[in-house]
């Protein structure tokens, strides 16, 4: 993995998530900082893409994480910045 000052934001701040239905899709994860959700210690309140709904979402561990799972997560991101 590169090192955080090679990095770009998306590598930085992009993060696998699953909500409390269990959808996977991927977020915009700043430490301190939350524009589009309500921060709850090491949990999110925002809204699921996949499923539609508002929920409380936890980021994926990468290491531990299966393979599959970060693929489905990769495949919905829930707001695209530029």
């Amino acid at each position: 993995m590169a090192t955080t000052a090679r990095m770009s934001w998306k590598e930085r701040f992009d993060r696998p998530v699953r909500c409390h239905d269990g959808h996977l899709f991927t977020t915009i994860w700043i430490p301190w900082l939350s524009l589009k959700a309500i921060r709850l210690g090491g949990r999110r309140f925002q809204r699921c893409p996949v499923g539609h709904h508002w929920a409380t979402v936890v980021r994926l561990d990468r290491a531990s994480a299966a393979p599959a799972d970060l693929e489905t997560a990769a495949a919905v991101h829930d707001v695209h910045i530029p």
